[in-house]
């Protein structure tokens, strides 16, 4: 993997500002200085880019750094010093999202009735633990490991496990959601997302003992980073715990890049011997639920990441590079919470009709519910049958309510029931569904 190229030294850069007093000069450079702060470009981005093709880009960058340390935002851990720029697009996009995910009313107007907000969070939960598991290595398809959460089925191999942790992790966010950061929840946290998949269970929910842990580049191997003496774990994460419950003195910083600067120092500081990454995007989201950005539930951040996994490592290692500078880690990680909500939202307009028919189906026949209808239209359309533990899980219900629902159907006719194995296997009677104005509604 190629690793970008470090920016010149702050030393080198004030020899550089010193001779550069020309006003014909820094006036020349100003449309530059605009470009790259706007777009919040970094040192190794520049020399591809033509449009400073002729440009001395080390002065460039000089004026680069002075223009953006005048407006940085400080974060201190232990020594190591963050440092943030809220750029105009960084502000918009902060806006935007703000405007579409904060709130009970905006989450009410998008997804009406507890039933069907229910689905879309059991479905939420389930791409973003699959998605954070592949990001890590888990070699398992989506359509094999969402069929694995939803019949309840129990792990088969390590990537499986891995899957499974995470869901059952944030599944625990979820429910208990902490209000405060502490080093024992996110000890918990770790514990929950590597349980059985670590070469030595004693590694579960402890902090590595030694400095051997090293970031490789999945691609070939390369080290592409080496985390803090393990010796200073303890300090680091108590003054992320401390930067997680308070608000810092002398500006504001937005809950989402509170919560991108979580994620950005669980994998700075590499607590853990394994499971870093999965435990950081685990602490963003609950930031955001304590948060009340209750919408964010429903959106599988880690599908967008998924998508862009060198861009990710690049987001680190801008940051890293260039003094911690974690501004480009948030531009990063804005752009793909924007990906994963303009997706949800795609979705939630792709299912209106479905959702449309449910209702009408209910209004028409009371003795149906959300979840009877439901599963009568997704069965009708993949022809596949379904199991008390899958309608359990699919649904978040209990396993007695489950088994109420597929029984009644059965009662009434739209689903025989058949043994297969050890277990009841339920399947769609179309025919009958077809004949049946409620059936009728909902398959037409």
């Amino acid at each position: 993997m190629r690793l970008p190229e470090k920016p010149p030294s702050d030393e080198e850069l004030q020899k550089l500002l010193v001779g550069i007093t020309d006003p014909a000069t820094i006036a020349r450079y100003r449309q530059y200085v605009d470009i790259v702060n706007n777009e919040y470009l970094h040192w190794d981005e520049l020399p591809v880019d033509t449009r400073f093709k002729g440009i001395n880009l080390k002065e460039l960058w000089s004026i680069v750094k002075l223009v953006r340390g005048f407006n940085a935002r400080i974060v201190k851990f232990n020594g190591t010093t963050l440092t943030y720029i809220q750029t105009p697009n960084i502000e918009k996009s902060l806006h935007d999202l703000d405007m579409r995910v904060g709130g009970k009313i905006v989450l009410e107007a998008q997804i009406p009735g507890p039933e069907l907000r229910k689905k879309y969070l059991v479905n939420s939960l389930m791409e973003e633990a699959i998605a954070s598991s592949q990001l890590e290595g888990a070699a398992t398809t989506r359509a094999v490991a969402k069929k694995m959460l939803r019949e309840n089925r129990k792990p088969r191999n390590p990537s499986e496990r891995m899957i499974v942790n995470n869901y059952i992790t944030m599944r625990y966010i979820k429910e208990h959601s902490e209000p405060r950061l502490t080093i024992d929840f996110i000890k918990e946290i770790h514990r929950k997302i590597t349980n059985g998949t670590l070469e030595e269970k004693q590694y579960e929910g402890m902090f590595r003992t030694d400095n051997e842990v090293k970031v490789l580049s999945r691609d070939d191997g390369t080290q592409i980073y080496d985390p803090p003496d393990y010796k200073l774990i303890t300090q680091f994460l108590e003054q992320v715990c401390n930067f997680a419950n308070s608000e810092p003195v002398g500006y504001y910083l937005n809950p989402f890049v509170k919560a991108i600067l979580l994620h950005y120092m669980i994998g700075y500081i590499h607590p853990f011997n394994d499971g870093n990454g999965r435990t950081a995007r685990a602490l963003f989201y609950w930031y955001l639920i304590v948060q009340k950005y209750d919408y964010l539930e429903y959106v599988a951040v880690s599908t967008a990441i998924k998508n862009a996994p060198a861009r990710y490592t690049f987001a680190y290692l801008y940051a890293e590079t260039d003094n911690n500078d974690v501004t480009y880690f948030v531009k990063f990680n804005l752009r793909q919470i924007d990906i994963a909500v303009r997706s949800f939202e795609k979705y939630v307009e792709k299912t209106k009709t479905e959702t449309k028919k449910i209702f009408e189906a209910i209004q028409h026949n009371p003795k149906m519910n959300f979840r009877q209808a439901d599963i009568l239209i997704t069965m009708s359309k993949n022809e596949q049958p379904i199991t008390i533990s899958e309608m359990k899980e699919r649904y978040s219900i209990t396993y007695e309510t489950a088994r109420t629902d597929l029984y009644d159907l059965v009662r009434r006719e739209y689903l025989h029931k058949i043994i297969q194995g050890k277990q009841f296997v339920f399947l769609l009677d179309k025919e009958k569904c077809l004949s049946d104005g409620t059936g009728k509604r909902l398959m037409s």
